[in-house]
């Protein structure tokens, strides 16, 4: 086996390297012999000779030049190294990411919450665990209203952050802090001339009669619907029409006079009792307890 195989030789349809193979061929290039390569594994230099012939014959390729005094590894083994250390680097994180879950943390963990409640609150939660190296895969996801539980059911997620209470069996609840959402106008908007029902509602998604907000039974006479808050709180700076906007979300605007609670006769202010739901049964990994606990406190 000193000169070059033959390429006629080599009759592959699958390429199937082994790690085994892949640890020979880094340890050679490494270490340069296969006595060094077979100390550094643990094995004899026969065992490591053969792994590498295993996978030249795999490969269909000539990886290792054998017409020195000393074994290199030819332009194709080179080229093929760098997918082996790509493979061994894949083999630790795995290694690495059991070790971890065996200490308990979940490999994932997916969290749907209506978009009223406070973004910050929610990041800051999954943030403190990614700034300390948890394992568990996050997934965060809003959406708004009744859309929050059919995507909890939907993706299978973990936790859910609603405001609407939960309509199907079998989940529990955490209460959160309360909210609360005002009833607000542009500065410039002509409520000296007109009563409130006569302008533009801006909703998120249409609303939904659960919330119970004070404006749920005049009629409107046109209602833009948009989808998220953030737009929404964009068209009534805008001075397009009036409507419901979460504190946290408006509190800036309300200082600096951009925006203007209306004094309506029916309320002005409604709060609203967020909780944070999961299954009923289910085991609550860390990083599911770290996040309820960040946001409950």
């Amino acid at each position: 086996m000193h000169g070059k195989h033959k390429k006629s030789s080599y009759n592959v349809d699958v390429v199937n390297i082994t790690l085994d193979q892949a640890r020979a061929l880094d340890a050679l290039d490494r270490h340069g012999t296969l006595v060094k390569a077979g100390a550094a594994l643990g094995k004899g230099h026969p065992a490591i000779l053969h792994a590498l012939r295993q996978m030249e014959h795999q490969a269909g390729l000539d990886l290792v030049d054998r017409r020195g005094y000393r074994l290199k590894l030819t332009a194709a083994g080179r080229r093929v190294l760098e997918h082996c250390r790509r493979l061994l680097a894949a083999e630790a994180e795995l290694a690495a990411a059991c070790a971890e879950m065996r200490t308990g943390w979940e490999p994932s963990l997916r969290v749907v919450y209506d978009g009223i409640y406070p973004d910050e609150a929610v990041l800051r939660a999954v943030g403190a665990m990614v700034t300390e190296g948890a394992p568990t895969r996050i997934h965060v996801s809003a959406e708004f209203l009744g859309g929050v539980e059919a995507a909890f059911a939907r993706d299978d997620a973990d936790l859910m952050i609603a405001v609407l209470p939960a309509v199907a069996p079998g989940v529990v609840a955490t209460r959160l802090a309360p909210l609360r959402a005002l009833l607000v106008a542009h500065r410039g908007h002509p409520l000296a001339r007109h009563r409130v029902v006569e302008h533009v509602l801006v909703t998120v998604r249409g609303g939904d009669p659960r919330l119970a907000l004070p404006t749920d039974g005049l009629e409107r006479r046109v209602t833009i619907d948009l989808n998220d808050f953030h737009a929404k709180r964009a068209a009534i700076l805008a001075g397009i029409g009036v409507g419901w906007l979460p504190e946290h979300l408006c509190r800036a605007e309300l200082r600096r006079g951009a925006l203007r609670v209306l004094r309506y006769a029916g309320g002005h202010a409604h709060v609203f009792t967020p909780r944070i739901y999961h299954r009923a049964g289910a085991r609550l990994g860390p990083a599911a307890r770290r996040v309820i606990s960040a946001l409950a406190a």
